[in-house]
Order: C-alpha cells, then sequence, then structure tokens
C-alpha cells in the first residue's frame, strides 16, 4: 500500500495562483500548485483502508475542519511518501520557500495518516442558518507546504484564493468572486500547495448526502 506512479514532471500541472494578503511572509505574492493526476498505484487499497477506521472530531486532531479525520501511525506511508514528496519540494518552481532538510525530516518523521471525512450531514450542521458555505483559510504558519490526495469521487474540490484582507469575513461577502484556481475532485488526484496561499473545500449543502468526501492530508 501506499506505492506510487511514476512522477514525469513534465506531467505535472503547475498552476499559478495570485495572492495579494499583505499580512502574510512576501507581501504579494504568486504562488504554486502542483496537480499530479493517477497518483497511487492502488488507491482502493489507502481509500478502504481510510474507511476502516473512525474518524476523530476532536478539535485537537481536525482543528477547523468540516467533519472528521482519520488519525493514525503509519510508518508504511512515511517510508514510501517521504522521499516522493522530498524530491517535488525541491523543484524550481517553489522560489517562494527555502529548502531546508532538517525541517522537513523533522516534520515528516512525525507524520500521521490522515483523511478528512466530511459528510452532508456534516456540512449541513457547520453552515445552518448560514449566506455562504466558506471554507477559506490558510495552514499553519509552521509548514511550508501541504498536500492532498482526493480518495473519493464527487462534485466539488479545493478552491484557490486571492485573499482579500478587508473583505473576506464581511456577512455579505461573496468570496467565490476571488477564485483563482480550482483544483477538481478527480480521484486519485494529488495537490501539492504553499500552505500560506488561501485556499478551501468546496462544499455546499446537497453533496455527499450518500457518500462522504474523502481526503488525505499532509503538512510539511
Amino acid at each position: 500500500m501506499f506505492e506510487i506512479n511514476p512522477i514525469v514532471y513534465s506531467d505535472i500541472h503547475i498552476e499559478k495562483c495570485y495572492d495579494h494578503y499583505k499580512y502574510n511572509d512576501h507581501g504579494y505574492v504568486w504562488r504554486k500548485v502542483f496537480v499530479v493526476d493517477n497518483f497511487y498505484k492502488n488507491p482502493d487499497e489507502v481509500a478502504e483502508f481510510a474507511l476502516s477506521h473512525t474518524p476523530s472530531y476532536d478539535k485537537s486532531v481536525c482543528s477547523g475542519l468540516i467533519g472528521g479525520r482519520v488519525w493514525e501511525d503509519n510508518s508504511e506511508m512515511i517510508k514510501n511518501l517521504k522521499p516522493v514528496f522530498e524530491q517535488l519540494c525541491q523543484h524550481k518552481e517553489w522560489y517562494n520557500l527555502k529548502w531546508d532538510q532538517e525541517d522537513f525530516d523533522s516534520k515528516w518523521n512525525k507524520m500521521k495518516f490522515m483523511v478528512n471525512v466530511t459528510s452532508g450531514e456534516d456540512i449541513a450542521k457547520a453552515f445552518e442558518g448560514k449566506r455562504w458555505c466558506h471554507t477559506h483559510h490558510k495552514d499553519n504558519e509552521e509548514y511550508k507546504w501541504a498536500a492532498l490526495v482526493y480518495l473519493s469521487d464527487g462534485s466539488g474540490g479545493t478552491n484557490f484564493y486571492q485573499f482579500k484582507e478587508d473583505d473576506a469575513y464581511a456577512e455579505n461577502y461573496d468570496m467565490k468572486k476571488d477564485v483563482v484556481f480550482t483544483s477538481e475532485m478527480k480521484y486519485n488526484r494529488m495537490v501539492l500547495y504553499e500552505a500560506r496561499q488561501t485556499h478551501g473545500a468546496i462544499l455546499n449543502r446537497d453533496m455527499f448526502n450518500e457518500n462522504p468526501r474523502l481526503a488525505q492530508v499532509f503538512f510539511m
């Protein structure tokens, strides 16, 4: 399990996303998003393994996630995937981020098998009485990169935004106008991005009523 298909660098889709949030580390910047399709050799095994575990809803595990998170130790995942991301994160396109081997090793040595599990019931509960289903956020400042692998099919995906700090949380502001890139939810698609790029899962009240949204996540 966790074996990947060979990644041909010329086949990686690299999206350039503008971020004009004035309080980030670099001011107004262009950030990158890497998209790799057909990531795992056996994605069904990974998805079934995730579904065999009960997700946690503890805030110390889920933070602001809509839904729950599978959170398990798995040395096989680290052994197979750490070298893959070590190569990807040293690609020349990441010119906003400085490579630090010690920091990268530290993050991966503590990496958990994490899968976000979001049902229609979770979405309805989270956004009850609210006009917009906003999920946009920046990941914790201690991380340089974040990644996900879609382990389920369905509508939606992940939006990346140019964050407008004066408007984004206003009651009547439509954050969807600031979407600069959408990664559609394609089974076995891996998305690697700068952790400080504003992003969020695409969630609507009519989604995932039969089967949950599954997204394996990494923070490094």
